[in-house]
Formats: structure tokens, sequence, C-alpha cells
């Protein structure tokens, strides 16, 4: 992969991630990475070459926010009894045919017990973790009325320009022909037909870029942003997400026609999700700036 991607060469070693905690060196990502793909990890020599520059630091970025978190759980002496581990073991050979049969199944796959073991410690821990985090978390009476009173669903066209892989030449190239097409769109041309032209998104690019009435949370942000604030009938400026560039029209926005008493424990929990959510990411921001965390590839 190094030729692919320089910073992965294992002669360099050359650390990936740097933190007070920890270093994710090219040799401890490949050996995660082979832990937990085990044969897979033959796929990859298939992959496109532009996709693995990206495949590779998303790998990381998770791997090291896993273990800030993970760094964060031992500082609060968070820890899974033996028994409760070994049950929740139990439950997945149980699930799979029992413990013989899913040891063959996943060393035919090249991962091993033990690195099953390891994983759902791990994700137990987490989850111990965030329950903690979370159990303050409380909806206020004026946030679930705000949210009541909110456009629910939104529809819009929209066009995309994908830009993972590329670097900041070819993603400002890419910029720059996205706005030659919103120039297009706001003197009037057709947007479902420029998206069937243009767009690179699978999922719409043939139904004239047309995403349906979909709620809030569904969508990366900026573009749920732009979705839900953009006046209906407008074009948004273009937005970038980390697929790319995109534009959207939006078609029509529907607010919630059921009683509140109907919906309140539905809207309960979309809104505390949300604040999990927003916990979460900005737990990582204060774990990342107090361990002087740098991602270099």
């Amino acid at each position: 992969f190094a030729t692919t991607v320089p910073a992965l060469d294992p002669d360099s070693n050359k650390a990936l991630v740097t933190c007070k905690y920890f270093t994710i060196t090219p040799g401890s990502l490949l050996t995660e990475l082979q832990r937990n793909m085990g044969k897979n990890m033959d796929q990859l020599k298939t992959f496109d070459k532009a996709r693995l520059p990206e495949f590779f630091r998303s790998n990381i970025e998770r791997l090291a926010e896993r273990d800030l978190f993970l760094e964060d759980a031992r500082k609060a002496k968070i820890t899974i009894p033996a028994a409760e581990l070994d049950s929740t073991l139990a439950k997945i050979y149980q699930q799979n045919g029992g413990q013989e049969a899913f040891a063959k199944r996943i060393s035919e796959e090249g991962i091993t017990l033990d690195v099953v073991r390891t994983d759902v410690e791990r994700n137990m821990i987490l989850k111990a973790y965030f329950d903690k985090k979370n159990a303050e978390l409380k909806v206020a009476e004026e946030d679930l009325a705000k949210a009541y009173n909110e456009d629910k669903t939104a529809s819009v066209r929209h066009i995309l320009l994908m830009t993972q892989g590329m670097d900041e030449a070819k993603k400002a190239e890419t910029r720059q022909k996205m706005q030659g097409i919103l120039d297009r769109a706001r003197n009037g041309e057709d947007f479902a037909k420029l998206a069937k032209e243009f767009s690179e998104d699978p999922g719409s690019k043939d139904n004239g870029g047309l995403y349906n009435d979909f709620g809030k949370g569904q969508m990366v942000k900026p573009f749920e942003d732009a979705a839900f604030t953009v006046a209906v009938g407008s074009l948004s400026d273009i937005v970038e997400t980390q697929y790319g560039f995109h534009i959207l029209q939006v078609v029509d926005r529907k607010r919630e026609t059921r009683p509140l008493a109907e919906v309140k424990s539905e809207l309960e929990q979309n809104l505390l999700r949300s604040k999990r959510r927003e916990l979460q990411t900005s737990l990582l921001e204060k774990l990342k700036a107090e361990s002087d965390f740098k991602v270099t590839i």
C-alpha cells in the first residue's frame, strides 16, 4: 500500500497519529486492520487506488478516536466484570451455532476468538462509558415545543460532485465546475435535467436528484442544514460535505400534523439522540485538545 499511500511505508514507520497517550504507526494500523478484517484485507488490493488514501485516513481517525475514548474510560475506572463479558460472549456463540462452529467460521476469515473477545470487551466498555455520560441528558419542555413546531421533513433535488480522495487543486477545479452548474440553475435551466446530466450520486441521479420527505438526522449535517433552512422553491449555495460539493433545490417541507401528546415520546427520543451526538462530538474535541492529538497522514 506504500506506493499508493507513502505515509504507510513500513520502513519509515512514521507516526500517523500522535497524542499524549499513544501513537499509531503504519505497523499498528495494518495490524489492527488485519485483526478485524482477516482475509478480507486482500480485497483492498482490488480497491480503486484513488479511494485508498481516504479509506486509510478514515480508519486511522476511527481507530485513534476509539482509543481516545477508551483512555478516558480507563481514567474513569470503567471495567467489565469477567462474568459479564463471558455471558455476552456465550450469547454470541449461541447465536452462531455454538463456540466451536463460530471459532471455525471466523478462523476461515483469518480472525481468532481472542480478537473477538478483545473487541467485544472494548465495545462493552465504550457502551458503559457513554451510558454514564448520557445519563444526565434531559429534554426540556420548551425544547419539545420548539421541535414540534419546526419542519419535520424536507424534500429536495440535489446535485453532487464527489471530491473524496482529491488533492486541493482537483477539489478547487471541481468546485469551479459546480459553480458553473449552479449558475445555469440560477439562470432558469431545469434542475432535474441538470441533476441527471451531472450528479454523481447514484441514489438520486436517475430521479432528477430527488430525495423525498426525509427527516432530521438522516443526512449529513451541512446537507441537512441547507435542506431545512433554504426557502422552499429556492436554490442553496454550494454546500461541502465529506462526500463532495452539493447544490440543493428545496422542493417542499412539512410540519407535524399529529397532536403534540401523540408524538411527545418520539420527539423526546429524537432530541435525546441529537443531544448524545452533540455530547460525543464536544467530548471528542475536548479529549483531542487535552491530549495534543494530531493526524499526520
